[in-house]
């Protein structure tokens, strides 16, 4: 009897309706900053409406890029189901500048020594359902080299280390793919970011710009925040982050001639400190709103929030709390993967010792919701075992000894003792037995790249580094 929730859509198609007429009203009334000269150039040498630097766009031609869209969408192969229907997965997020450093306690900044022993970390647990690396971004690294160095460690650490990282420069993005065709996991798609409010423009644009021979299709994404870059209310910050990627993609369609997709998010603020609030009820609820927009545009329904971003600066009660409640109902509707296993502070540190926390609450979360079994049928005369337990006790009964791991779960690293044992023991912390297995799983790594990719990669970055230097 597995436990599973369900939720009826908290936007209907008519509210969905109501808000992408909005957004076409702002696409044709005040349009989108377009920051690159030469871009807007082109698109108004094309024909687009312009009011200075703004580009606006006629309702149907949204509506005709909205269907176009949504034909790509379905042409789309879908996601294969995961071999266990109750398996949770977990990925970590590539974007932290700083490490949760085990030994001082203190937040460094990732440099490359510590990122290798990132890496190794997340590879360590490849194979209990972590996925994705590298964990962080190398900080004393130049910029335009910096996606390059993360690719080149994580694919010399780790078995999953041909992980896509966003590229950063367009001087040095052909050698990031470069890398990728290398490792036999060649990137056909970019994403570009809109800054918001309804801007086009910035580095991941010319990062495009510079590689669109390669690529197959762009991603259109955006981070408006309620109060700040849009509307605090949700019904005209969604009308607003509509505007903006749809107005972007069919910008972008029109400059590459790629398919342009795109996504909405809205994100929630807090006013005292002027900063978004990942972890917070309001960015859940905001990504349930999101998921039910999405799917208007053509994308699958995805009743659950799947993002365990916090603001929590150190793996302490106020992670925990807020992971845990984001993965159990998450994945009470239906979520069997969750990302930014091991980050705190949005997506700005990575703690080792964080991403063991999430790990095992994953797995306290996916024996909740696997269910529990009655077992009826176990026992052939229940009446002779309740009476052979009270005779010698339930605990050696072949019953429970054959079965005992079907119905409890056994937790690595939770504290499950009684008091008196554990104050014999001098008390121990969890933080310090995570530490241990941090310290463990890295001394005890072994996974290293073949030799011929190994060079091959190390030959592109040089070829990178002389070309930033000469540039």
């Amino acid at each position: 009897m597995g436990f599973n929730t369900s939720r009826r859509q908290l936007i209907s198609n008519g509210t969905a309706t109501r808000i992408h007429d909005l957004a076409l009203g702002i696409l044709r009334e005040i349009g989108v900053e377009v920051r690159d000269a030469e871009a807007l150039h082109t698109l108004r040498a094309r024909g687009f409406r312009a009011n200075g630097s703004r580009l606006l766009v006629d309702p149907p031609v949204a509506n005709g890029y909205v269907e176009r869209m949504r034909g790509w969408i379905e042409q789309r192969e879908p996601s294969p189901a995961p071999e266990r229907p109750d398996s949770i997965t977990l990925s970590v997020s590539s974007y932290a500048l700083y490490v949760h450093d085990l030994p001082t306690g203190s937040i460094l900044p990732v440099t490359t020594p510590r990122l290798i022993e990132m890496c190794k970390l997340v590879d360590s647990l490849a194979g209990e359902g972590v996925v994705n690396a590298p964990p962080g971004i190398p900080t004393e690294v130049a910029p335009e080299l910096q996606p390059l160095a993360q690719y080149r460690i994580a694919a010399n650490t780790a078995r999953q280390g041909a992980a896509p990282v966003d590229p950063t420069s367009a001087a040095t993005v052909n050698y990031l793919l470069d890398m990728a065709d290398v490792m036999g996991r060649p990137v056909r798609g970019l994403p570009v970011y809109v800054p918001s409010p309804l801007r086009l423009g910035g580095e991941s644009l010319s990062v495009v710009l510079a590689c669109l021979d390669r690529l197959d299709e762009i991603w259109i994404s955006s981070m408006p925040a309620a109060g700040a870059t849009a509307p605090l209310q949700p019904f005209g910050a969604l009308a607003l982050a509509t505007a903006e990627v749809l107005g972007a993609a069919i910008l972008v369609h029109e400059l590459t001639g790629k398919p342009a997709k795109f996504s909405i998010n809205i994100f929630p603020l807090d006013l005292r400190f002027g900063s978004m609030v990942f972890g917070s009820p309001e960015n859940l609820l905001f990504q349930m709103l999101c998921q039910d927009l999405n799917a208007f545009y053509g994308w699958q329904w995805r009743p659950a929030p799947d993002n365990i971003h916090v603001m929590a600066k150190r793996p302490d009660a106020q992670a925990a709390a807020e992971k845990a409640a984001i993965m159990a109902l998450g994945a009470s509707l239906g979520a069997r993967h969750f990302s930014c296993a091991g980050t705190l502070s949005l997506d700005e540190i990575f703690s080792p010792e964080q991403l063991l926390l999430d790990c095992e609450v994953r797995d306290w979360v996916a024996r909740c919701v696997r269910g529990v079994t009655l077992a009826q049928d176990e026992v052939d005369d229940w009446i002779a075992e309740i009476r052979a337990g009270l005779q010698r006790g339930f605990m050696g009964l072949d019953s429970t000894l054959d079965h005992y791991k079907e119905q409890v779960w056994y937790p690595q690293r939770f504290e499950r003792r009684a008091v008196g044992p554990w104050m014999a023991e001098g008390q121990p912390h969890l933080a310090e037995r995570l530490r241990e297995e941090v310290q463990r799983r890295i001394a005890g790594h072994e996974f290293a790249l073949d030799r011929d990719r190994h060079d091959a990669l190390d030959r592109i970055y040089q070829a990178a580094a002389a070309a930033a230097h000469r540039g």
